[in-house]
């Protein structure tokens, strides 16, 4: 298994900022000298909102960034029928045509939830496309491009309280228009699972690693982080083994486990991955109540005693070890 670091959380919420509420949804990119770190922070206006921490490669520890932008680098829409008047999240990057690619979900106050994008020349200036969405009824997107092609995953979710999520895949030749008609669920929840969560794609050597959430019990609240692999991006092995599991009651992470993202440097395997916890250590007998109602419901607490951040684990070895 992964490690986890002993100061985690490494992005904590912080007073003051557009994170002082949430630090969430990990993805790292490198491009150009640097190593790009974009994550999802919510302050007390309740809107999820796009920022990013840079370092140079030579900086890189995965815990400190020489770098922080104190604003947000995509805001929700002022407009309350905008696409995305709501929440800005889930960002998924990568750098085509010299140019960050970033698409994220968009959440509206009076329209459903889509994939949208924002393209940068510099990774921190972005500026919306101007036909978002480019993906409607769908979220938490991730991207490859793999032989001249770009792979967009995402998620969609079946009906009901009790619904699942798949996978899905669709390709473009531009990393715009997307062939919608002709997508595929590439992954899908097993006899063990309930459903599955936040997709986050790590190639090496020709093989691609899907790190995802693991639901036993609920639809998006994933107590544990799983691996499959894949050669072509559409067939997909799933491992028996475990990448990490939340933490121990009363902790910062007691709670569920999303977004696992991996970038290696040297011979460590870093990943991130956004927690919620009370992170209360259980001292009084409001902590404990607390404390269960994360533990042992959806969302227990989420946003009044359970919060958001992001933690750090790492890994020497090889990835293949997790599919003997």
């Amino acid at each position: 298994m992964f490690r986890k670091y002993e100061n985690n959380p490494v992005v904590r919420k912080t007073e003051g900022t557009f994170y002082s509420k949430y630090a969430a949804n990990p993805d790292i990119l490198e491009f150009g000298n640097k190593l790009f770190f974009y994550f999802r922070g919510q302050d007390e206006n309740n809107h999820d909102q796009m920022g990013v921490s840079t370092c140079s490669f030579d900086t890189f520890n995965g815990v400190t960034w020489d770098e922080t932008i104190s604003e947000p680098i995509l805001k929700v829409n002022p407009d309350p029928n905008a696409y995305d008047s709501n929440h800005i999240l889930d960002p998924a990057s990568a750098v085509i045509g010299n140019k960050v690619y970033l698409y994220y979900s968009a959440h509206s106050l009076t329209k459903p939830h889509s994939v949208s994008l924002a393209i940068s020349y510099d990774g921190i200036n972005f500026e919306k496309y101007g036909n978002n969405p480019i993906i409607h009824n769908a979220v938490v997107p991730e991207v490859i491009i793999k032989d001249g092609l770009v792979y967009l995953f995402y998620q969609r979710w079946t009906a009901g309280s009790k619904g699942v999520s798949r996978f899905y895949v669709c390709t473009s030749s531009n990393g715009i228009d997307f062939d919608i008609a002709n997508e595929k669920v590439v992954f899908e929840p097993d006899t063990e699972s309930q459903s599955v969560s936040t997709n986050r794609i790590y190639e090496e050597d020709g093989i691609y690693y899907s790190f995802f959430g693991n639901n036993k019990k609920y639809k998006d609240y994933p107590e544990s982080i799983g691996i499959s692999r894949s050669k072509d991006l559409i067939n997909w092995e799933k491992s028996d083994n475990t990448i990490i599991t939340r933490g121990k009651p009363g902790t910062w992470d007691e709670g569920a486990l999303w977004f696992a993202t991996v970038h290696k440097h040297r011979d460590t395997y870093y990943l991130w991955y956004e927690g919620t916890g009370t992170a209360n250590k259980r001292i009084t007998e409001k902590d404990i109540l607390e404390s269960d109602k994360a533990v042992n419901e959806s969302y227990g607490g989420y946003g009044k005693s359970s919060f958001s951040q992001i933690g750090m684990a790492t890994y020497k070895g090889r990835l293949s070890q997790f599919f003997k």
